[in-house]
């Protein structure tokens, strides 16, 4: 398989390290504007590429002639990309949507998840498009289908996160400005089959996650896998929530009007709060995370419903390694990063397995997929937690 790995960031850097180990790649093109660094591997290669240049973006896909093309760059990009993919008539994988307020005022849904306009095109074409295929989204909705699969119904579907640095330093394990934008964000709900708008942190509710975890307060997060689940599998609730620990300054933040992009005149020009916060606030350097040695993400997925006319609940967990383990190996990959890269790498090994063509999100692939991949994943340094 020859594989182009769009943005060589936090993320795309360690999808190639770990794509590099499978002997089924063959080829791997990390394409960028810039790169900071170059990795010294004779299965990865580096080239120039604008996505924002459509001609010459077309003419690099059509070069490389690549079997699949993963998308680690920032979601404001995935049309570009998709276009380009389309036209190239590649396969295409990303991890999250833009996720923009829908225009239309009779839309279903409050957000539009861009990615599903090329759906028809891309069935058309004969090519697959699997999106926000990340850790989460993209494990929890494939997990959320498993759960689901054991159940006759669905009567209330929970997503917990917990993303935990041990400490009230701010560590931007992500890209500053997204993360900015994601804490702004209403957070979307499902309720008695309707998707409605919440509060940010609002919904406060203590979860047990499995140990070392434990129990966690835990509150409405803006998060992609609430725009589709209830697309693909037949469910009455759901919701995400999440712990952080620097969760009362985010609150401040809001509360503040500090994340608006609403912006102000402010000496004869004008600005928005959250443009000038991401000025203000300092980049996490390189080497920062291993600062935070205890540093940990986790998420668990609970599902309530009904198995043989019986009422049910399902837990699945899944616990990453520590900081201080990810650094053992060898990827220069923090605690965010090192998950969202492992579940890229699972689901682009079993690309090729997936028959669907078009757009869809991980809940949509083949069941005999599903399973593989989390056979594959009970297989990698992960702390897996289930009551089936």
């Amino acid at each position: 398989m020859k594989v182009v790995i769009l943005g060589f960031g936090a993320v795309g850097s360690v999808v190639a390290r770990l794509l590099a180990k499978e002997k089924s790649v063959d080829k791997i093109i990390c394409g960028d504007i810039n790169f900071k660094y170059k990795i010294n591997n004779k299965k990865i290669f580096f080239k120039k590429a604008n996505i924002l240049d459509k001609k010459g973006f077309l003419s690099f896909l059509n070069k490389i002639k690549p079997d699949l093309v993963i998308n680690t760059s920032l979601p404001g990009f995935n049309e570009n990309i998709m276009d380009g993919c389309l036209k190239a008539g590649v396969n295409y994988f990303d991890t999250c949507s833009y996720w923009d307020l829908d225009e239309n005022p009779k839309a279903r849904i409050p957000y539009k998840m861009e990615q599903l306009d090329f759906n028809n095109d891309f069935k058309k074409k004969g090519i697959a498009g699997l999106i926000n295929a990340g850790v989460s989204p993209g494990l929890t909705n494939l997990i959320a289908k498993e759960c689901a699969s054991r159940l006759d119904s669905v009567d209330f579907m929970k997503i917990r996160l917990v993303e935990d640095t041990g400490s009230r330093e701010i560590f931007f394990s992500w890209n500053k400005d997204w993360l900015l934008d994601e804490i702004a964000t209403l957070p979307l709900v499902y309720y008695n089959k309707k998707f409605k708008l919440e509060e940010p942190f609002l919904g406060e509710e203590e979860f047990n996650f499995p140990p070392p975890i434990g129990k966690r307060k835990v509150y409405y997060f803006c998060q992609d896998e609430v725009g589709t689940l209830p697309l693909y599998i037949k469910m009455k609730n759901l919701d995400v929530k999440a712990f952080d620990n620097n969760i009362d300054v985010s609150k401040l933040l809001v509360k503040l009007g500090l994340t608006s992009e609403k912006k102000i005149d402010f000496k004869n020009f004008k600005i928005s709060p959250v443009q000038f916060l991401s000025a203000i606030l300092p980049d996490s350097p390189p080497g920062t995370e291993k600062k935070f040695k205890e540093s940990v993400f986790a998420f668990s997925v609970e599902a309530t419903g009904k198995s043989k006319g019986k009422k049910k609940i399902l837990k699945y967990s899944v616990i990453f390694p520590r900081q201080k383990d990810i650094e053992k190996l060898n990827l220069n990959a923090n605690f965010i990063s090192y998950p969202t890269a492992l579940s890229v790498k699972l689901f682009a090994m079993a690309f090729l397995d997936i028959q669907r063509k078009g757009v869809f999100p991980p809940e949509a692939i083949e069941d005999s997929v599903r399973k593989g991949i989390l056979r594959e994943l009970e297989n990698s340094p992960v702390k897996i937690v289930k009551n089936f």
